[in-house]
């Protein structure tokens, strides 16, 4: 993957952008249009990677359908999903550690990613970042 700009999501219970310390969840890293997104959500929200694309595409109105229980298909030829994992923000609200896979769409490219993140606009940018 080349560097580019990357667009951090983060889902709350409440809808925001925020997230308090403690928080943790999966996230999926995918490219929509040229440009990196990484959407996390508390596992109490979304507890599988595929509901996390379900609502990126349905907020963005990109064309999608499902394809059983828990598999979605998105018919567009400008989004790629990337892959997945596990998230989770420390109680002190200082350091994201990124782990695991999704069972889905594999494991996440951590290549470069935490440069990335701390490139990107977004509050999240200040954390340190532990990849395992």
């Amino acid at each position: 993957m080349r560097e580019t700009e990357t667009r951090i999501v983060v889902y709350t219970e409440a809808g925001s952008e925020g997230a308090s310390p403690g928080i943790a969840g999966k996230f999926l890293q995918l490219r929509w249009r040229g440009l990196e997104h990484l959407i996390f959500s508390p596992a109490a929200l979304h507890g599988y990677h595929t509901q996390i694309l379900a609502r990126f595409v349905e907020e963005r109105g990109i064309p999608h359908h499902r394809t059983g229980d828990q598999s979605l298909a998105v018919d567009s030829p400008d989004l790629d999903v990337i892959g997945g994992g596990r998230f989770r923000v420390d109680q002190g609200g200082t350091t994201l550690d990124l782990w695991d896979n999704s069972q889905a769409f594999g494991r996440f490219d951590e290549r470069g990613l935490a440069g990335r993140i701390a490139a990107a606009d977004h509050p999240w940018n200040r954390f340190s970042v532990n990849i395992a």
